[in-house]
């Protein structure tokens, strides 16, 4: 007989959970292991049953999909729902086996799916592609979706191009969970031109006026990641960091991007340092171009002196900078 111990009202409550209780052993915490086979209790120590009918909660089978793939799929459940799609429910899959599964499973798969949630799903697929690329979290891939459908159920993406607007929600993702992309990193994932990204950006983000909150691209963006990609030590980055602030807050660099500002901090900070790194190699990774890399150099190399703190171990080296 399956029990539980009744706490006596002078008995300190110790847990929020029952206790298994044997009838004939009367230990407080007897060995009890269940068979699977039969769904019984059994307390190890009399071998009294102690609980019966119990539900297995364990997996039917046990299912490899590099070793079983040839045979026949013993799950008897589809995909799991997606709350994304129009029509998404609880779905059904038709098993292998039989010479008319491929002809089932092809319209099964039609008639589950109505046209719209097949674009749909194909735009999600494009954006855990391009997610999984960029090694971006699933939270920058879950809001992309989001966005994306919320813009399909405006109808805000007839006419124009539907890899534009993934590339578009999933660039503006990307500035919300603040994991910044530039539009020529995500533009080399797709066969779209950067203009075309950022002309669907314009119009997703007045689509969002009222409820999307883009805070402004800074150079901190950015800096961290191209400092671990061109493996700069953590002294060249927060020097980096120290010389874009200091130089947006002056207004030494108005009207440049903050990329290119970035790109330039690398370098300078760089040519103090062991670690040098050259313009083209900058200018690969961060995908701004040694002439816009220069330009920006050069408004920071006038200001050298304000830019390098004088506690820097770098500040004595501020005179062997090269002007370009």
């Amino acid at each position: 007989m399956l029990s539980t111990i009744k706490p006596s009202p002078h008995m300190k409550k110790q847990s929020f959970f029952n206790k298994l209780w044997c009838n004939v052993c009367r230990i407080q915490d007897p060995d009890i292991i269940e068979d699977y086979a039969k769904g019984d209790l059994i307390c190890r120590g009399c071998g009294v049953v102690v609980g019966d009918r119990i539900v297995d909660e364990h997996s039917e089978w046990r299912t490899f999909s590099n070793s079983e793939s040839t045979g026949a799929d013993p799950n008897r459940v589809g995909g799991p729902i997606n709350p994304l799609l129009r029509d998404s429910a609880l779905s059904t899959t038709v098993g292998k086996g039989s010479k008319d599964s491929g002809t089932l499973t092809r319209l099964q798969n039609k008639s589950a799916l109505g046209t719209g949630d097949r674009n749909l799903l194909a735009a999600f697929k494009e954006i855990g592609r391009m997610a999984d690329h960029m090694n971006l979290p699933q939270t920058v891939q879950d809001r992309a979706n989001e966005l994306f459908r919320f813009m399909d159920d405006k109808k805000s993406t007839k006419g124009r191009s539907v890899d534009g607007m993934v590339a578009a929600a999933l660039y503006i993702a990307c500035r919300q969970e603040h994991l910044s992309r530039t539009f020529k990193e995500i533009a080399a994932l797709t066969n779209v031109p950067k203009k075309e990204i950022s002309r669907c950006y314009k119009i997703m983000k007045e689509t969002f006026a009222s409820v999307l909150n883009l805070q402004t691209i800074s150079s901190e963006d950015f800096t961290s990641r191209f400092c671990s990609t061109l493996k700069l030590p953590n002294d060249v980055k927060k020097g980096a960091e120290h010389v874009s602030k200091m130089a947006m807050d002056m207004g030494i660099v108005a009207g440049k991007s903050p990329i290119s500002v970035t790109a330039a901090s690398i370098y300078m900070v760089s040519q103090l340092s062991p670690e040098k790194r050259t313009q083209k190699q900058i200018a690969d990774v961060s995908g701004v171009s040694e002439v816009t890399i220069r330009n920006a150099y050069k408004d920071l190399y006038a200001k050298r002196d304000q830019l390098i703190p004088s506690d820097s171990p770098y500040f004595s080296q501020v005179q062997y900078l090269p002007t370009n």
